[in-house]
């Protein structure tokens, strides 16, 4: 416990460091850095590519994918990524297809760069909401930490009823509620603030709407890391953050929650504004 909560303080402090006083350049390198990590604990740890030469290619591409999806000058750029990778991946799966099969195919893609483009939302919302994208790159850990929280508090004081038993057998639908809430609420209390401090006005039954999805979004991330952990059998995808596992131990809500607020700010027309 000692250990854990010494590095949620380190953790803190770093994105404190990180988003208010370094350059933006530093972000862009951390996430690209978190992306290939991630790359590597979900091919390599679980065993499925450990020691194969795709599991490098797909670490390559994931560390790539974040900086050209944020700052990439040419539109075409991913597209050269994605089809770099592709062409590569199928071509070690044709030459080695003992070792190389497709699910192991669908794997690689899905860590070289599924992963890492949910991941790399965080920058693009950082990036694209200008000036206050510093603020805005908050509301992902805000609903995502505030569900995880309330979901545990709910869960040991009313959980009765098992939400996903084979896969989390913790996990209560009374705390996925609860967690739920709390995500809405974390949003909306941010909104209030980003209002009194920045003059930004939000639709508040909209950023409550919000608020929820990511939650959930964030929820679902957790069970879907779970359930790959569980199919290879291991209890952490990694030893990165000690005490919290790996990347896709600590970031596991924050990849399905970055998306939601990417699209929220878009459509609120926040980002690109």
């Amino acid at each position: 416990m000692g250990i854990r909560l010494v590095t949620t303080v380190v953790g803190i402090a770093a994105v404190i460091l990180i988003l208010y006083f370094l350059p933006p350049w530093v972000l862009a390198a951390a996430i690209c850095l978190l992306s290939g990590v991630s790359a590597y604990e979900l091919l390599g740890e679980t065993g499925e590519l450990k020691g194969h030469p795709l599991l490098w290619v797909s670490c390559a591409s994931a560390f790539c994918v974040p900086y050209f999806t944020a700052y990439g000058a040419w539109d075409g750029s991913v597209t050269l990524i994605l089809f770099a990778f592709g062409f590569v991946a199928f071509v070690m799966g044709i030459f080695d297809y003992k070792r190389v099969t497709f699910d192991k195919l669908a794997m690689s893609f899905m860590g070289a760069f599924v992963l890492p483009y949910f991941m790399s939302s965080l920058l693009r919302i950082y990036i694209g909401c200008g000036e206050l994208g510093k603020y805005y790159i908050l509301m992902p850990c805000i609903a995502a930490w505030v569900s995880d929280m309330l979901a545990y508090l709910c869960g040991r004081l009313f959980g009765r009823h098992k939400l996903a038993p084979h896969v989390s057998p913790k996990k209560t639908i009374e705390g996925s509620i609860g967690g739920l809430l709390g995500g809405a609420a974390g949003i909306v209390i941010f909104g209030v603030i980003m209002g009194k401090n920045f003059g930004v006005q939000f639709n508040m039954p909209l950023l409550a709407v919000s608020g929820l999805i990511g939650a959930a979004a964030g929820q679902l991330g957790d069970l879907s890391m779970s359930l790959i952990k569980r199919n290879v059998g291991i209890k952490d995808f990694g030893r990165l953050f000690p005490g919290h596992g790996g990347v896709l131990d600590r970031f596991d809500s924050i990849l399905f929650t970055a998306p939601v607020f990417e699209l929220f700010l878009i459509a609120a027309g926040i980002i690109g504004a």
